[in-house]
């Protein structure tokens, strides 16, 4: 398989895929509760992910109006 292989109709690079091969050799055998500095990060990471997306609507929003009138 190329390295750099077409993933979506971007590149991804060989660093990244080596890392997507080494992640898949790592497989848990019981679920294990999150730490707080993990949920701190999921919670901020929803946070901003959601910000960005009113952003676009906005944005969205407001392009359509200016292509009306």
């Amino acid at each position: 398989m190329d390295p750099n292989s077409n993933n979506g109709g971007s590149t991804a690079s060989a660093l990244v895929m080596s890392a997507s091969r080494i992640l898949r050799g790592i497989t848990c055998s019981e679920p294990r509760m999150l730490t707080e500095s993990e949920i701190v990060l999921l919670r901020q990471s929803k946070a901003e992910v959601g910000q960005r997306v009113r952003e676009l609507i906005i944005e969205s929003k407001a392009k359509a109006a200016s292509e009306q009138g």
